[in-house]
C-alpha cells in the first residue's frame, strides 16, 4: 500500500506509571481520598523521602554476593524514588534538585555492579532507580538532556550488564531469572533501547525456566512449592514487568490464558488458607513432589504491589474476575510503594504480541533412525507397537560429565523442535540404567546435548554437556525425586532457537523445566531429536519402554488414548460467576464441566466442548454452594472426572464507611480516621484499655456486617469484648452485636461480624470495653461497616 511504516516510539514516563496515572495519583491525594492519602503520608514520613536525606554514596564499585558498597547503593536508589515521588506530589523544585543530585552522582561515578547475584537487587530496585529517573526525566521542567544521556550511559555501562552477567538467556531459576528480566525491562524502556526491550518481551514469553512459561494451568509458578517468599518475589517480578509493558502498548497479561490472573489468584488463595492441593513443580533449581511451604504468608503486606497490579490489569482493564485477591484485599496494607498501582478505573489498552514460536509435536510410529554411539554394544534398536516404543540399548553411562555411550532411537529436525514421552519402564541392567530423550548436534560421540531420563533406581536425571548452562555443566547435571512409585515419568526436551530446554511432568501437561542450556556459535540448522537408552552395563542390552511419543514432524499415526482425568480443578468464589481453571490431560480435544448441588452428589453438565482449560460459569445463584468435576475427551473416549472442588458464589458488601466523620472516646477525630481510611497500614492508637470508635454516615444505612482488623501492633492491644452499636442521633445507642474473648490469631487479621437484626441508622459505634491484656493502650487497624448494594 506504499507509505512509511510507523516509527515505534516509548513512551515516558512508562516505567511502568504513565503520565496519566501520576495525574490521577495526584489528584487523589490532593483531594485527601482514601487509601490514597494515608498512602502518600507513609512515603512523606520515609525518612528517604525528605529533603534532610544524606546520600550514603556514590561508590564507584557496588557488589552483591560477595556484598560491597550494596547498602548504600540501595539506600540511595530509594531516595531516588521517593524524592521524585515527593517532586510530582507537592511541585517542590526542592525535591526534584535532590533526587537528581543523588542520581547524577551515582551515574557519573559508579562503573561496576559485580557479584554472584547482582541481578537480584538489579531486579528488586528496577522500579526504584528507573521509576524515579523516568519520573524526573518526564516531569520536571529542570531536567536536561544531558542528565538524560548520562543516566543512559549508566543504565547501559553499568546495570544492564549487570542484570544478566552470565550471557544471553543464561538466567538463575525462577524468581531470580524474573528479576533479571524486570531490570532489563525497565532500564531497556528508559534508554528507549526497541531491540533491547524486544529481547525483553521475547525472553519473557519463552524462557520456561523464569518466564510465563514458568507455570502450570492451575497458576503456579516455579518458586511456588520453595517458599512463599520467594513465590511472591517470581510473582511480582513478572508483573511489574508485565504492567511496564502495558505502559508500553504490549500486552503480556493476556497470554496463555491470562496466566497472570491465574498465579495471582492461586498465591492468593493458597495464603488465604483455602484448602489446595498443590500439583509436583519446579525450577532449575529444585523438583517438588510436594507442597513444603507455609501458608497463610502475610510478607511484603500480604504481596500488595503484585496483587493491586494484577487486579487492576484483569478486573479493572479486562472485565475479569478476581475472587481470591478481591478478598485478600480487605485487609491488605496500603503501603507507600503499593499506591502508586492502586485505581478505582482503567480503561487504558494494550495489544498482546504475536504468537510464540513454541514447537508443536504429534505422534510418530515410524520413520526414526537407529544410532549406538560411544562404542556401546551390542547393537541396539527399537520396534513400534500399539501406541508403545520398546528400545534396546547398551552404553557404560551417560550421566556423568562426559560420559556418551547410549543407543539413539532419532530423527533430525531443522529448526525448533521438540520430543515428548512417558518413560513407562527401564529395566533393572543396573540402578543406573536410563531411558529417556535427547537432543544433541550430531551424532559424533562427545557432541553438545542435552538428555532428560528416568533412572531404573526411581529418580529423573537431566544432564547438559558443552552447552552453556547458567551455574556450570555441573548444575545443569542433576539426579531429582519425582512423584513416582516406580520408574515412570513423562520426559521433555524443546529448542527454540539457540536454548535447549529440559522438563518433567507427572502427567505430561504439567510440564516443569528442570534443565536449560544454550547452544554457543555455530549453532546449527539440523539437530538429532530422539529416545535414549543407556544400559550402564556395556555388552548387555537394555529394554525399555516409551508410550505417547510425541515429536515435531510426526506422522501422527499412534491411536488415541482415553485421556486421564485433569489432575487438578480449582473453583473461586466470584460475584454471580464462579471461575474455574484446571490442569489440561495430555491428549484431551475438549472438557466438560460438571455440577451438583452437594459433594458427591449428582451431577449436571454446565459445559461441553470447552477447548480451554477454564471456564467461568456463570449461571449461578449468589449465596448457593456448587460442587465442580471436569472430564477430558477425544476421539477414544471421555475421562474420569477431575479431583471436585466448590465454591460459594457471594456478591461483594460495600463498605459504607466513607465520606462521614469519625471520632472517638478521647474526642480526637484525627487518629479515629485511621480506623476508616480503607488503609490496614495505619492504626487508630487509644490511649486506654477501653473505649469507643464511632463513625457518622451522615445518612442512614442498614449495615449488616462488620469487620475489625488488628493492627501491625502487640497482640494485648487488640480488642477483645465490645458491643457494636447503632443510633439514629448519636446520643442514644441500640446494641446490636456483643462479642467477648476474641483473639486475634495474625496481624492484620480481619474478622467479620454478621448483625442477626440490621437496621437502619447514621452513627455506628464499637464500644471496647478489654483489650487482651495490655495495661496502657488499644488499637486497630481498620473498623469496616458493610451493607448490600446493587
Amino acid at each position: 500500500m506504499g507509505g512509511t511504516p510507523a516509527v515505534r516510539v516509548i513512551k515516558h514516563p512508562g516505567a511502568p506509571l504513565t503520565l496519566s496515572d501520576l495525574q490521577t495519583l495526584k489528584a487523589y491525594v490532593d483531594q485527601g481520598k482514601e487509601p490514597w492519602k494515608s498512602a502518600y503520608n507513609q512515603l512523606a514520613n520515609d525518612g528517604k523521602a525528605h529533603l534532610t536525606y544524606g546520600m550514603a554514596g556514590p561508590f564507584a564499585k557496588v557488589s552483591r554476593a560477595p556484598d560491597a558498597n550494596l547498602w548504600p547503593w540501595r539506600k540511595d536508589m530509594v531516595a531516588i524514588w521517593n524524592l521524585s515521588r515527593m517532586w510530582y506530589f507537592t511541585q517542590d523544585d526542592r525535591y526534584a534538585k535532590k533526587a537528581r543530585e543523588i542520581l547524577i552522582a551515582w551515574a557519573s561515578t559508579q562503573t561496576e555492579f559485580s557479584g554472584r547475584e547482582s541481578m537480584l537487587d538489579l531486579g528488586d530496585y528496577a522500579l526504584q532507580v528507573v521509576g524515579g529517573a523516568d519520573i524526573l526525566r518526564s516531569t520536571w521542567p529542570g531536567w536536561t538532556e544531558a542528565d538524560t544521556a548520562i543516566v543512559k550511559k549508566y543504565f547501559k555501562d553499568v546495570l544492564m550488564p549487570a542484570s544478566n552477567p552470565y550471557g544471553e538467556s543464561s538466567f538463575g531459576a525462577a524468581n531470580k531469572g524474573a528479576l533479571a528480566l524486570t531490570a532489563l525491562g525497565l532500564l531497556a524502556i528508559y534508554n528507549d533501547d526497541i531491540e533491547a526491550l524486544d529481547k525483553v518481551v521475547y525472553q519473557a514469553r519463552t524462557l520456561a525456566h523464569i518466564g510465563l512459561r514458568n507455570s502450570n494451568d492451575i497458576g503456579m509458578l516455579g518458586d511456588y512449592l520453595r517458599d512463599q517468599g520467594h513465590s511472591y518475589g517470581q510473582l511480582k517480578s513478572l508483573t511489574m514487568l508485565a504492567e511496564a509493558l502495558w505502559s508500553q502498548g504490549i500486552d503480556i497479561y493476556s497470554d496463555l490464558d491470562n496466566r497472570l490472573l491465574a498465579a495471582g489468584e492461586y498465591f492468593a488463595r493458597v495464603n488465604e488458607l483455602v484448602p489446595t492441593v498443590a500439583l509436583p513443580f519446579g525450577t532449575t533449581d529444585a523438583y517438588y513432589t510436594s507442597d513444603r511451604t507455609g501458608h497463610g504468608w502475610n510478607g511484603a503486606n500480604g504481596g500488595s504491589v503484585a496483587l493491586t497490579q494484577i487486579y487492576g490489569a484483569y478486573v479493572l482493564r479486562k472485565g475479569l474476575q478476581a475472587p481470591f485477591i478481591a478478598q485478600r484485599r480487605l485487609w491488605m496494607p496500603v503501603d507507600g510503594d503499593s499506591f502508586m498501582f492502586l485505581k478505582d478505573s482503567d480503561t487504558t489498552k494494550a495489544t498482546p504480541p504475536p504468537a510464540l514460536p513454541i514447537p508443536s509435536t504429534t505422534s510418530i510410529t515410524s520413520g526414526f533412525s537407529n544410532a549406538d554411539i560411544g562404542g556401546a554394544a551390542p547393537a541396539g534398536g527399537a520396534t513400534y507397537a500399539d501406541g508403545k516404543w520398546i528400545v534396546q540399548g547398551a552404553g557404560n553411562d551417560i550421566f556423568w560429565r562426559t560420559q556418551d555411550a547410549f543407543h539413539f532411537t532419532y530423527k533430525a529436525i531443522t529448526g525448533n523442535g521438540a520430543i515428548i514421552a512417558k518413560v513407562e519402564s527401564v529395566q533393572n541392567t543396573s540402578p543406573a540404567a536410563v531411558a529417556g530423550v535427547m537432543i544433541r548436534t550430531s551424532l559424533e560421540q562427545g557432541a553438545p546435548r542435552a538428555w532428560m531420563a528416568i533412572a531404573s533406581r526411581g529418580n529423573a536425571e537431566q544432564n547438559m554437556q558443552k552447552l552453556a548452562v547458567y551455574g556450570g555443566s555441573n548444575y545443569g547435571t542433576k539426579a531429582l525425586g519425582i512423584a513416582s512409585a516406580t520408574p515412570s515419568y513423562w520426559v521433555k526436551l524443546e529448542r527454540v532457537g539457540n536454548i535447549i530446554t529440559g522438563y518433567l511432568s507427572p502427567d505430561g501437561t504439567n510440564w516443569a523445566a528442570t534443565d536449560v542450556g544454550r547452544i554457543d556459535a555455530p549453532v546449527p540448522d539440523t539437530i538429532y531429536v530422539g529416545l535414549v537408552v543407556s544400559s550402564v552395563a556395556n555388552n548387555t542390552l537394555n529394554s525399555s519402554t516409551f508410550s505417547n511419543v510425541q515429536i515435531t514432524g510426526g506422522d501422527g499415526g499412534a491411536p488415541s488414548v482415553i485421556p486421564a482425568a485433569p489432575a487438578m480443578l480449582l473453583a473461586s468464589p466470584g460475584d454471580g460467576a464462579v471461575p474455574l481453571r484446571w490442569q489440561a490431560s495430555f491428549g484431551a480435544t475438549s472438557y466438560t464441566v460438571k455440577r451438583a448441588a452437594f459433594s458427591g452428589g449428582p451431577t449436571t453438565t454446565v459445559a461441553s466442548g470447552v477447548t480451554g482449560s477454564s471456564y467461568t460459569d456463570k449461571s449461578v445463584i449468589n449465596g448457593t454452594t456448587y460442587y465442580y468435576t471436569v472430564t477430558a475427551t477425544n476421539a477414544a473416549g471421555t475421562s474420569d472426572n477431575s479431583p471436585a472442588d466448590s465454591a460459594t458464589p457471594e456478591h461483594p458488601m460495600v463498605n459504607v464507611a466513607t465520606g462521614g466523620a469519625a471520632n472517638d472516646s478521647a474526642n480526637n477525630p484525627t487518629n479515629a480516621r485511621s480506623a476508616f481510611d480503607q488503609n490496614s497500614g495505619t492504626e487508630w492508637f487509644h490511649t486506654g484499655v477501653s473505649g469507643w470508635l464511632q463513625y457518622d454516615l451522615g445518612h442512614t444505612e442498614r449495615v449488616q456486617r462488620y469487620t475489625v482488623i488488628s493492627a501491625n501492633d502487640r497482640d494485648p492491644r487488640d480488642p477483645k469484648d465490645w458491643q457494636f452499636q447503632g443510633s439514629t442521633d448519636g446520643s442514644t445507642w441500640t446494641t446490636l452485636d456483643t462479642q467477648s474473648n476474641q483473639v486475634f490469631a495474625t496481624r492484620l487479621k480481619l474478622k467479620t461480624y454478621t448483625i442477626a437484626n440490621p437496621a437502619s441508622y447514621r452513627y455506628y459505634r464499637l464500644n471496647i470495653t478489654a483489650n487482651n491484656g495490655d495495661s496502657t493502650f488499644t488499637d486497630l487497624a481498620e473498623f469496616g461497616l458493610f451493607a448490600s448494594k446493587p
